[in-house]
């Protein structure tokens, strides 16, 4: 019994979960400290970040209702397939970037990501075009930098190796 309530509504409450994180993530936004000197202040990102976040809780939310509705008791799941060694790759490498960010810097630590996050994500029965992953590394990375550095004056890390 318990475990049909968490099937049925599990994208429900996923979705509440995220909303409720996106809205602290939205409120913690608040306190950043605002300069006027500057159009875009350190607290636009965070507050870009959660109002999306906001928005998709919001998209699953909906999703989860549908479900829900839509939910038969005993029905297989076909087609779900759990892929808990992703998942767990994908946070391994989150926290690897911000590791390496403060030692290797911006532009480097995000080529790195990005490059492992494409071939992470990219599905097994598909050929891989590393030429193409590594020049959207590099292009999104520098271009990145470039936008935040020179267009709207963030510093972003340069890294304690290539920064001297």
């Amino acid at each position: 019994m318990k475990g049909q309530f968490i099937k049925k509504y599990s994208g429900l409450i996923t979705g509440t979960s995220f909303a409720l994180f996106a809205i602290a993530y939205l409120v913690g936004s608040l306190f950043i400290r605002r300069n006027k000197a500057i159009s875009i202040g350190a607290e636009f990102i965070p507050e870009l970040y959660g109002s999306i976040l906001l928005f998709l809780a919001v998209c699953l939310i909906y999703q989860g209702i549908k479900a829900a509705k839509d939910f038969v008791p005993g029905e297989a799941e076909a087609g779900t397939k759990k892929d808990t060694k992703n998942v767990l790759l994908t946070f391994a490498l989150i926290i690897a970037y911000v590791v390496l960010m403060q030692l290797m810097g911006f532009v480097f630590s995000s080529i790195l990501f990005l490059v492992l996050m494409s071939m992470l994500l990219t599905p097994t029965d598909t050929k891989r075009n590393y030429l193409a992953l590594v020049i959207y590394s590099v292009v999104l990375s520098v271009g990145t930098y470039y936008l935040f550095r020179n267009v709207m004056y963030i510093p972003l890390p340069v890294g304690i190796i290539f920064g001297a």
